[in-house]
């Protein structure tokens, strides 16, 4: 049985909020490098924009280059994001007013619902989603969503692995937030996935705990279990409180986090805790050559260079490949049709592994993470590598939650 879309309702229906950014990024020969004034192609997106504003952001200023130097045939891509205020009914709302506005594709959204609340919105309309920032198993277990990022359930489970298979911790224990019903069951499929491909049991599981919540209790009750390494799941504010936590009971055994906790400002931020700080990077570390044209990318727009962001940048350009194999009109249906037919991959050395959209039921384009530490007390982030796939750790694909 499927979690719901009612199961995953909060309590509040608001309007859907729209930003409306005039799109523009690099592209097509045919004008010369003159800028795209034809018929605009509209394309959407739908992020938690509190959370992730970063993703769609980067993926405005992929479609800013690419208009200036001509687009798709002289054809610009008007680009529109929705705010889903991290509300289902706000979220389902944005995905009609895509659909009316003539969306021929999502690309960038990033949010911790959307893809539950729309998966099946997007199959009923023959629309695919290139997402920035994939959240809820929805996003990697259906048929019309491919996410940019390798998301939070490979991303624990290598975060898992480093922490067990690589540095040897006999009694990791893992706290993580989680924001709806679907993704605190994919996270303990995850987790029993994990412990049966290693055959290692954790010492501790405590995946009730929300986003911003004060987590002093949940911290004492997991350094109460004789954790020799904790694995926290969440995103970077609600990640520094836990180690804020652990640093005022004097812990210092080594925290494995998420990629989402990749920035400068994190790094910083837990600068006082006493014991190492890892994470799996989603990407190439930012000073990785690979991020070169990302970088320049990002200080000519003004957008900070984030894990978030490497993903909505990444998702613009997969579109933008889809878009420029597409045959006749650009609509919906030939849009999903380039993208469930592609058959060579978008090589970028950003990611650890070809991506490709094609065919199938579900999509898990991204498996692949780079390992980034903070010794303790340095405050800064030192590439350890080398990149770790799926296959070396036997990752089972997200499933649908039942």
């Amino acid at each position: 049985m499927h979690i719901t879309k009612k199961a995953l309702a909060v309590a509040g229906i608001a309007a859907a909020s729209a930003l409306i950014l005039s799109g523009c990024a690099s592209g097509s020969t045919d004008t010369g490098g003159t800028a795209a004034t034809g018929e605009p192609i509209i394309v959407s997106g739908i992020s938690s924009l509190s959370i992730f504003p970063e993703a769609p952001q980067a993926a405005q200023a992929v479609f800013d280059e690419y208009n200036a130097a001509g687009g798709f045939n002289g054809r610009p891509i008007t680009y529109t994001v929705y705010d889903d205020k991290i509300d289902p009914a706000v979220t389902a709302t944005a995905a009609k007013d895509a659909l009316a506005a003539g969306s021929v594709a999502m690309v960038g959204s990033s949010s911790l619902l959307e893809c539950g609340v729309n998966y099946q919105t997007w199959q009923d309309n023959d629309v695919v989603s290139f997402q920035g920032t994939g959240v809820d198993p929805f996003c990697f277990a259906t048929p019309n969503i491919a996410p940019a990022n390798n998301g939070p359930f490979f991303d624990i489970y290598a975060t898992a692995w480093n922490a067990v298979k690589v540095d040897g911790a006999k009694n990791a224990c893992v706290l993580a937030a989680t924001a709806d019903p679907a993704t605190k069951l994919a996270y303990e499929q995850t987790f029993k996935d994990f412990e049966s491909a290693t055959g290692t049991t954790f010492a501790y599981i405590d995946d009730s705990v929300a986003y911003g919540a004060d987590y002093t209790a949940a911290v004492t009750n997991m350094l109460g279990k004789g954790c020799d390494a904790a694995i926290l799941g969440g995103v970077g504010p609600d990640v520094t409180g836990m180690i804020a936590a652990m640093t005022a009971q004097g812990s210092t055994i080594p925290v494995y986090v998420q990629t989402s906790c990749y920035y400068p400002d994190f790094a910083a931020g837990v600068a006082s805790y006493g014991g190492l700080v890892s994470v799996p990077a989603e990407f190439a570390p930012m000073d990785d050559a690979a991020n070169a044209d990302f970088l320049k990318l990002m200080e000519a727009k003004g957008v900070t260079a984030s894990s978030f962001a490497q993903g909505g940048y990444l998702a613009a350009n997969d579109f933008i490949s889809a878009l420029e194999r597409v045959e006749g009109d650009v609509t919906a249906a030939s849009v999903m049709a380039a993208a469930t037919s592609q058959t060579e991959p978008n090589n970028s050395g950003m990611r650890g592994n070809p991506w490709i959209f094609g065919p199938g039921e579900s999509h898990q384009a991204n498996a692949s993470t780079f390992r980034i530490d903070i010794e303790s007390g340095s405050g800064v982030w030192t590439n350890v590598g080398p990149w770790l796939l799926g296959d070396t750790m036997k990752w089972v694909n997200t499933v649908i939650p039942s």
